[in-house]
């Protein structure tokens, strides 16, 4: 996470009269109760996002995939209930044995993906899609199996820097656990009372960064023997500017006392986080992603 320590100075005026430092150390804390309130609320999700495990076929190209996705748009065109956008992940030096890719649907939320779904089976979307482009892509459709679905919110809005259709764009996740006797509240006070300070500090100095982030809660039940409590995705616009800031954050003394921070809340796999190749497949409901050129 790309993060810088944020110090906050309390300056308590010492007077000769302990009734009245008494007084004034009452008042500095309850004016701090509204601030941390804020920071430990919930809030509503601001999108619903998919996971579809896919795996390539004998028939897989660069040039058959984009003419997959070409009428895959062509199809959700003309649906009533449509994603807002679509995107491909890639690993960037990693394999899996469960996929080669992952095709990323987000939705404004839970229930425009069940009614989008629904208009999808009805069409026998898939079925014509794939008559038109044999064994090209094949991608999961089982919730909780190859499909996942998360509530997403995200805290800070998409740069203008950042292009999602300049492919491929960069990005990394790691997928979290809460520790014992911690829960999302103490995650949001870090991340709101932190994190985006931060952030806003940064982009001050450095008004070209393209990074931002959001977090998942995941909409299935995980797997015993890990139970993931949120999905963590950063986001910048090129590899090179994604390594760059990491590793400089994560090798300065205060990427170090931030990311302990976190650590205090939840414990997070893989290390290194897993790095992805990002493409746009679909950015509104009306509007088809080109091959990357």
């Amino acid at each position: 996470m790309k993060q810088i320590r944020l110090l906050i100075i309390f300056t308590f005026l010492i007077t000769g009269c302990a009734q009245e430092e008494e007084t004034a150390v009452a008042d500095a804390v309850t004016e701090s109760e509204p601030v941390l309130a804020e920071a430990s609320a919930p809030a509503e999700p601001d999108a619903y996002y998919e996971y579809l495990w896919c795996k390539q076929g004998s028939n897989y190209s660069s040039e058959t995939f984009w003419a997959m996705v070409k009428d895959w748009n062509n199809t959700i065109d003309k649906l009533d209930h449509q994603p807002r956008a679509a995107f491909g992940y890639v690993p960037r030096g990693w394999e899996d044995p469960n996929f080669d890719a992952m095709w990323v649907l987000n939705w404004p939320d839970k229930d425009a993906m069940e009614a989008g779904w629904a208009d999808y089976v009805a069409a026998n979307a898939q079925t014509e899609l794939d008559k038109l482009h044999p064994d090209v892509l094949t991608c999961g459709a089982q919730p909780g199996v190859d499909r996942f679905g998360l509530r997403a919110f995200i805290p800070k809005d998409m740069p203008a820097s950042f292009d999602g259709s300049k492919s491929p764009y960069y990005l990394t996740n790691q997928l979290c656990t809460y520790n014992e006797g911690k829960s999302g509240a103490d995650l949001r006070k870090v991340v709101r009372g932190t994190y985006l300070p931060l952030l806003d500090s940064i982009a001050a100095t450095n008004p070209d960064t393209s990074y931002f982030f959001r977090v998942g809660i995941p909409d299935f039940e995980p797997l015993a023997d890990y139970p993931v409590s949120f999905n963590w995705v950063n986001l910048w616009q090129t590899a090179e500017e994604g390594e760059a800031s990491a590793a400089s954050f994560e090798g300065s003394e205060e990427g170090q006392e931030v990311l302990a921070m976190f650590a205090e809340v939840a414990a997070c796999n893989p290390e290194p986080a897993q790095a992805w190749n990002g493409y746009l497949l679909r950015r509104t409901a009306m509007e088809a992603a080109a091959p990357p050129s």
